[in-house]
C-alpha cells in the first residue's frame, strides 16, 4: 500500500508542474504559504516564525521544569536546546509540550533540521495554583530508530527520512466522542544545484488509553523547483512542482473511531485515500485509495 501511495503522489506532482523563466519568479509563483514561507527561510534567509510557543516562559530554564517533570533523567540525558509550549486551543486549561535534543548544539531556530536527535512531546494541564502535571504518559523518541518515529516522510528523491517539526496543528480532529487529536506539521529539504525540494507532513497525536500516541501521519504538501535551461540574459528556467493536500474527518466510523479521508486540493484529477482505525495497530491504517478522482 505504502508503495501505491508514492505513485500517487509522483504521478500528482508531474501534472502539476509549471515552468518559470528567472529565479525571481519563483516566489511570486509560489500558491501557497507552506511553500513561500519557506522559500523565504532558504534563500532569503527570513527567521522561522515561531509556531511552539518557545517564548512562553520569559526565562528558558523554566522548560527544563517541565523536563523534570516528564522524566529527571532526560534533564542530563541531552542538549535540549529546543523547547516550547502552547495552549491546545479547544481543551481548556490544556497545553501541548515540545522539546529537542541533540549531540551537538544545532541552529535553534529548528527542532530538527541538519542532525538528528531526540524529541518529546507531551500534554500538560495546568492548575493556576499548582502549576503543570501530565495529562497522559508523553511521546518520547530517539530519531536513531527511523522506523519508530512520528516523523517519517519520503523526500523528493524516494527516501524516507525523519521530518523537522515545523509547527502545531490546531485543526478540530475529533476521531470520537472522548478523543480529540492534536497535528504537529514536519518537513524535510532535498537540495539540488540550482533548486531544492520541501515536503511536509503531518502527524496526528491522540491520547490512547492514558498514553500520548502518533495515530495517523500522511503528506500535506510538495514544493520542487528543479532548475532548467540558462537564458542569454543569465537567468535560468525553473519548474515548479507544487501540490496541497488536506484531510477530513469522515461521519463514517470503524472500531469506534472516526474514518479519516486524505485528498489532494485544487487539482482536477486528485489523489486520494481513506483510513480506519486499527484497534490493535492504534492507528490508523489506509483501506481504500482512488488513483485519480474527478470530486471536487
Amino acid at each position: 500500500m505504502r508503495i501505491i501511495c508514492i505513485f500517487m503522489l509522483l504521478l500528482s506532482n508531474i501534472i502539476c508542474a509549471r515552468t518559470v523563466h528567472s529565479l525571481d519568479a519563483v516566489y511570486r509563483n509560489i500558491k501557497h504559504s507552506a511553500g513561500r514561507e519557506f522559500f523565504a527561510e532558504e534563500l532569503g534567509g527570513v527567521k522561522p516564525l515561531d509556531y511552539f510557543g518557545r517564548h512562553y516562559f520569559s526565562k528558558p530554564n523554566e522548560f527544563i521544569k517541565i523536563l523534570a517533570l516528564i522524566d529527571a533523567k532526560k534533564v542530563s540525558e541531552g542538549n535540549w536546546h529546543f523547547a516550547g509550549i502552547k495552549a491546545w486551543p479547544s481543551q481548556p486549561d490544556t497545553y501541548i509540550f515540545i522539546a529537542c535534543s541533540s549531540i551537538q548544539k544545532d541552529d535553534n531556530d529548528y527542532c530538527h533540521y541538519l542532525e538528528k536527535g531526540k524529541t518529546i512531546i507531551a500534554v500538560l494541564h495546568l492548575d493556576r495554583v499548582k502549576g503543570f502535571s501530565l495529562l497522559a504518559k508523553p511521546w518520547i523518541e530517539n530519531s536513531d530508530d527511523l522506523q519508530s518515529s512520528a516523523f517519517l516522510l519520503d523526500n523528493d528523491l524516494g527516501e524516507e527520512v525523519i521530518g523537522n517539526p515545523r509547527r502545531y496543528d490546531f485543526a478540530p480532529y475529533r476521531l470520537s466522542s472522548n478523543v480529540l487529536a492534536f497535528g504537529i506539521r514536519h518537513n524535510t529539504f532535498t537540495s539540488y544545484a540550482g533548486g531544492g525540494a520541501n515536503d511536509e507532513s503531518v502527524t496526528l497525536f491522540a491520547v490512547i488509553n492514558g498514553e500520548l500516541l502518533p495515530i495517523f501521519n500522511t503528506p500535506t504538501y510538495h514544493l520542487a523547483n528543479y532548475a532548467g535551461d540558462w537564458h542569454e540574459d543569465g537567468t535560468r528556467d525553473h519548474e515548479l512542482h507544487e501540490n496541497k493536500y488536506i484531510i477530513k474527518i469522515l461521519p463514517t466510523s470503524h472500531s469506534g473511531m472516526k474514518d479519516i479521508h486524505w485528498s489532494e486540493k485544487g487539482n482536477a484529477k486528485k489523489v486520494s485515500m481513506i483510513y480506519h482505525w486499527n484497534k490493535l495497530k492504534k492507528r490508523y491504517i489506509p483501506v481504500k485509495n482512488q488513483l485519480f478522482n474527478n470530486e471536487n
